[in-house]
């Protein structure tokens, strides 16, 4: 419910560009959003904003955040802030995607010393730093990360960090009930290579549960109603490249190990 209200806000709500989000690596805005007497926060990529990228083809992100959204709410997994496409907001076509306030919850990922490792949390990679700190990445294995680690095999997220990762609500004063763990940042996924980078690496090994080799399936076959979203924002090769990883990791039935060949986190991981 909340989902469907916040999608038709974005899509039909009257929109006031607050101003740039700071640090952002490509132009990103604020935006509030005014619907059915409701005022909500979002974030506005555009897509004549987007650096270009050595193995992205150029203005795709903003088409990635939307596929990246659409897959998720298709799969039902709810990993993915509602998010559109708009063309009427001063700078062209780009992604709106709903602002995820911050529940203040703990760090799900954590870089921590050696010592200090959550009690809770899978450790996953050692690191030293440049003054030669020992220091390990860790991570908890709730519901709501599992969740995102599944969804960023699908979409073969490039660039899962720890910051990506949020607990809390879009929605104003819709309680509880709204509160999740939420993937932001999804403009670096469906490439048609693999490039799978993210903080999440600590499910590997576990089995998938039958919900999730159902939505595998679901993709693996690519019903007409998922390829049809998709088309407006992924060309044939990367629907198709996702379809054959959904069939691969069906096959595997399992959460798989980080590639040993190339470079399987972000960095910063934090």
């Amino acid at each position: 419910m909340h989902s469907a209200f916040t999608e038709e806000a974005l899509e039909l709500g009257s929109c006031t560009v607050m101003g740039a989000i700071p640090r952002a690596s490509n132009d990103t805005r604020l935006v509030v959003v005014d619907h059915a007497d409701t005022h909500l926060k979002a974030v506005y990529k555009p897509v004549s904003g987007e650096r270009p990228l050595a193995d992205f083809p150029t203005h795709t992100l903003s088409l990635r955040e939307v596929a990246s959204y659409r897959l998720s709410a298709h799969l039902d997994l709810n990993v993915v802030p509602p998010t559109v496409l708009r063309g009427d907001l001063g700078a062209g076509l780009g992604s709106l995607q709903a602002y995820v306030e911050d529940s203040g919850d703990d760090d799900a990922v954590a870089l921590t010393g050696v010592d200090a490792i959550p009690a809770d949390h899978t450790p996953m990679f050692a690191l030293r730093t440049e003054d030669g700190t020992d220091l390990v990445l860790s991570h908890d294995t709730r519901e709501g990360l599992r969740a995102i680690a599944f969804f960023d095999l699908l979409a073969n997220n490039a660039d899962r960090k720890a910051g990506h990762i949020i607990t809390g609500s879009y929605l104003p004063g819709a309680g509880p009930s709204s509160i999740g763990t939420f993937g932001i940042d999804n403009g670096l996924t469906f490439h048609a290579e693999e490039k799978v980078r993210t903080v999440l690496w600590g499910f590997s090994h576990l089995s998938f549960r039958v919900e999730e080799l159902d939505a595998l399936d679901e993709v693996a076959r690519m019903p007409a109603d998922l390829r049809a979203a998709l088309d407006e924002c992924l060309d044939e090769a990367e629907i198709e490249s996702l379809r054959a990883r959904a069939d691969e990791l069906g096959e595997a039935g399992t959460f798989p190990d980080p590639p040993q060949d190339r470079t399987v986190i972000p960095w910063p991981p934090i």
